[in-house]
């Protein structure tokens, strides 16, 4: 009986992880309803600042 519980558990544990990773708009919108604060996206510097960068439209940073 306790090995069903825990291959349930990892099932479900499973089940939400691929749910999170697939459909991540629909997950923050299930984690604000159940009452969870949903990660903000991290913004990142780009590469305006950066020396490295190509500036002409042609490539990315270095």
């Amino acid at each position: 009986m306790l090995e069903l519980a825990i291959a349930v558990l990892i099932v479900c544990a499973a089940a939400i992880y691929w749910y999170a990773r697939l459909f991540p708009a629909r997950w923050g919108k299930v984690r604000t309803a159940v009452g969870l604060s949903a990660p903000q996206p991290t913004i990142g510097k780009g590469c305006g600042g950066c020396s490295g960068c190509d500036r002409a439209g042609k490539g990315g940073c270095h």
